[in-house]
Formats: structure tokens, C-alpha cells, sequence
């Protein structure tokens, strides 16, 4: 795993995990489809855009490996109310040199028994609780 995350591997369906899972796809490996199984509500609408956006361009054979994406994320806080979990992660874009960084504020609901990312926020400063 290219990302800097902490998964459960004991625990596929954790909310860490699903988050994390999520956050690699979405943002390391820019994987659309891989990001989209996580998803639900408005992300799943969201990732279903941003896979007509680029259909085009897929088709031309770029695809996230030409992008040459160096990307880093680390989760960093949890806060939780009821049945949601927010995580805050730092992403950072570039190389160590002339990184740039921002902070993914992904929130997850509990659906039907399962994990899922509904939001995602990408702002320079952490969000606060």
C-alpha cells in the first residue's frame, strides 16, 4: 500500500479500515472503482460523475499509473456522533520538496449494518469538531 494508513486487516468491515481503504484508492492511486465500493449517498453520486468526467480519457489509456501521482495520506483524528465517524487525513500531494498539503475530512455512516464514506471535504487546515 502506497499510503501511509493504518489498516485492521482483522477487521475488513471496521470503520478505520473502510476509511483507509477509501482514502488510498481515492487519493494514492486515484482508483474511481476501487473508491466507489466504499462509497455511499452523495459520495457514490460524486464518484459516478467523476467516472463519466474521465471516461474519455481512460479510454485513451491514461489511467492513474501514467499519472504518476505521488501522493501521500495519514489519518490522523476520529470524532464520532450517533452513527457517523469522521476521519481527518492528511494528504499530501508532490514531492517531500515541494509537497503541498491538504487535510481529507471523510465522514462514514453506518448503512444498513455496513461502513460507508457519504462525504468527503478537502480544505488546507484541519477541520474542527
Amino acid at each position: 500500500m502506497a499510503a501511509n494508513v493504518a489498516c485492521r486487516a482483522d477487521d475488513p468491515g471496521a470503520a478505520e479500515t473502510v476509511a483507509d481503504r477509501f482514502a488510498d484508492a481515492y487519493f494514492v492511486r486515484a482508483d474511481l472503482a476501487g473508491a466507489a465500493r466504499d462509497a455511499a449517498l452523495g459520495m457514490a453520486r460524486t464518484l459516478e460523475q467523476e467516472v463519466l468526467d474521465t471516461r474519455a480519457l481512460r479510454a485513451q489509456g491514461y489511467g492513474p499509473s501514467q499519472a504518476n501521482l505521488n501522493v501521500r495520506v495519514e489519518r490522523r483524528g476520529r470524532s464520532e456522533r450517533g452513527e457517523r465517524i469522521r476521519f481527518d487525513y492528511a494528504v499530501t500531494f508532490g514531492p517531500s520538496e515541494r509537497a503541498g498539503k491538504k487535510h481529507a475530512d471523510v465522514e462514514l455512516a453506518r448503512l444498513d449494518g455496513s461502513w460507508k464514506v457519504v462525504r468527503v471535504g478537502l480544505v488546507e487546515s484541519p477541520p474542527t469538531r
